[in-house]
C-alpha cells in the first residue's frame, strides 16, 4: 500500500493564505456622492426702517443643494452647515445670521460648528437619488448694537455620507 502523508498547516502557512486572501479578495465599491451648490453667494438689501421694526432683513433668493449618487449603492447622506468666522464685522456676531430649510418654518443661528442641515439615504438610481433642498437665511437686526457698517460672513456647506 502507498503510504499517504498527511501535513498540518504552521502558522506562517495560514498567514500566508490570509494574506493572499486579502489580496485578492475583491475590493468594496467605492461610494461617491457629489455635491453642488447654486445661488451660493447669499446677498442681503439694505435694512429697512420696517426690517428694523420685524427685528431682521431677510435674503431675497435662497440657496440649493443637491446630493448625486454616483457610485455605490445605498448610504446616508447628510449635508452640513458653519460659519467660518465668529462676526459679521462691525460687532455683529455670526449667531444673527439665521438659517432654514424652505420646507421647515423654523429658523436657526449659524454657528463655528456643523450642524446637520438635513439627511437622507440615497440609493444610486434610486430612492433619492438626487435629492435637493434650498436653504433661506435671514440677518437679525437690532436698532441699539447694529452700527451701520458692511457686514460679509462666509459658510460652509458640507457634505457627509455613511456606508
Amino acid at each position: 500500500m502507498p503510504r499517504r502523508e498527511r501535513k498540518i498547516l504552521g502558522a506562517s502557512t495560514i498567514a500566508a493564505i490570509l494574506l493572499a486572501l486579502a489580496l485578492f479578495a475583491s475590493p468594496l465599491a467605492a461610494q461617491k456622492t457629489t455635491r453642488t451648490l447654486a445661488n451660493a453667494t447669499v446677498p442681503f438689501p439694505a435694512p429697512t426702517a420696517a426690517d428694523f421694526v420685524a427685528g431682521f432683513v431677510a435674503a431675497p433668493t435662497g440657496m440649493t443643494f443637491t446630493l448625486n449618487a454616483t457610485t455605490g449603492a445605498s448610504r446616508t447622506t447628510a449635508a452640513l452647515i458653519r460659519a467660518t468666522s465668529l462676526s459679521f464685522g462691525g460687532g455683529k456676531v455670526i449667531g444673527d445670521l439665521e438659517w432654514r430649510r424652505s420646507d421647515l418654518a423654523t429658523w436657526n443661528s449659524v454657528t463655528t460648528t456643523n450642524v446637520q442641515i438635513e439627511s437622507r439615504v440615497i440609493v444610486r438610481n434610486g430612492a433619492n437619488d438626487p435629492w435637493n433642498n434650498t436653504i433661506f437665511f435671514r440677518m437679525l437686526l437690532n436698532w441699539t448694537t447694529d452700527a451701520p457698517a458692511t457686514y460679509s460672513a462666509n459658510y460652509v456647506i458640507t457634505l457627509s455620507q455613511t456606508p
